[in-house]
């Protein structure tokens, strides 16, 4: 029985898209498999300029900057940001890669209430304190969440604090370019500094900054940005395409919207609750974390691989979390249409 991939984030396919591995292969055989020197040394290549110039484009920011992992994108943030402020409002259950960095640089974190921007609202309005920053994850990765990114911006705008969004899963998949969850929200290009990442919709590997270029500009002189060795020329050059293929083929952004609508449909037919329903990841809604578990092991003895468990960063250990593909086929949309008919829920 093929096995299929029914989590994840390879939200539109790509990752196994032959031209990536061609855009791969062509780049290897020119530039070599590592950078082997720091961006303002030896390392930079001509591919990796073409991607950040294609992502300052897309994007429609001032400028771009790509890093070797997402991951690093709080650490690199932070530490350039703690020269300005020193105290950060954020989401409580933001990304570990946001809390990291905070720490790192010394900051004063000051939690609001999950998704909540009237909390945030609040807490601003009683700060005494320097102009601070205020950030957010935009897609919360395990539940589908978006945060109400509009209402975050407007708040942070009016206490004149930098408003840093972490949209490592929304990127390419969301908003009527491909932006984004910022886009989706109506939040202004430059608006915000915004962490994105390529391999989740994009399906490579690798991050990178977006924003107003004074931030942007600093982060590739600073230490963190200019002495670590980017990411392998390969990998840019399959990043590079498979933003080629994002911008000149938007019917795969349709066909995973179609697919997540399709998914959430059936789902709901049952009785099982999803998180969120403007976003690719279906956080599915369980009586307990057993019934989570044999929903899990049920869609994998159909060839359906969907991964139980108890997510740090998600306080509901009664979620499944799984997501919509525009790669799926027929064949696999009706074995998980199947699965879900035949789920005898507990009482």
């Amino acid at each position: 029985m093929k096995r299929v991939n029914f989590a994840g984030n390879d939200y539109l396919g790509l990752a196994r898209d032959p031209r990536l591995a061609e855009a791969m292969y062509r780049a290897a055989k020119e530039y070599g498999v590592g950078a082997t020197s720091g961006r303002t040394f030896l390392g930079w290549t001509d591919v990796h300029q073409q991607l950040e110039d294609d992502l300052t484009e897309f994007m429609g920011t001032e400028d771009a900057c790509i890093i070797p992992a997402t991951y690093l994108g709080g650490l690199f943030y932070y530490k350039r940001m703690a020269a300005h402020c020193k105290t950060v409002f954020c989401d409580r259950i933001s990304h570990a890669n946001q809390f990291d960095g905070m720490h790192a640089a010394g900051f004063e974190i000051r939690p609001f209430e999950h998704l909540d921007a009237g909390d945030l609202r609040r807490q601003l309005a009683a700060y005494d304190g320097p102009p601070p920053l205020v950030a957010t994850d935009s897609v919360y990765g395990m539940s589908g969440e978006l945060a109400p990114l509009r209402e975050i911006a407007d708040a942070a705008r009016e206490a004149g604090a930098e408003l840093f969004i972490d949209d490592a899963h929304g990127v390419f998949a969301l908003g009527e370019n491909g932006r984004g969850g910022w886009e989706l929200c109506g939040i202004e290009p430059n608006e915000a500094t915004v962490l994105g990442s390529m391999s989740k919709a994009l399906g490579v590997g690798g991050g990178f900054f977006i924003g107003r270029k004074e931030i942007i500009a600093s982060l590739k002189g600073r230490p963190h940005g200019a002495g670590s060795t980017p990411m392998p020329p390969p990998v840019a050059a399959a990043c590079a395409e498979a933003l080629r293929i994002v911008r000149t083929e938007p019917e795969r952004r349709a066909r995973m919207e179609a697919h997540a609508r399709r998914m959430r449909d059936v789902l709901a037919e049952h009785g099982i609750k999803v998180v969120s329903d403007r976003t690719p990841i279906l956080g599915m809604i369980l009586k307990d974390e057993f019934e989570a578990a044999e929903l899990a092991r049920q869609f994998e003895a159909n060839g359906l691989v969907i991964r139980y468990a108890k997510y740090p960063s998600e306080p509901r250990h009664n979620l499944l979390r799984g997501a919509a593909r525009a790669c799926y086929t027929e064949d696999d949309l009706g074995r998980f249409e199947d699965v879900v008919k035949s789920l005898k829920r507990s009482a």
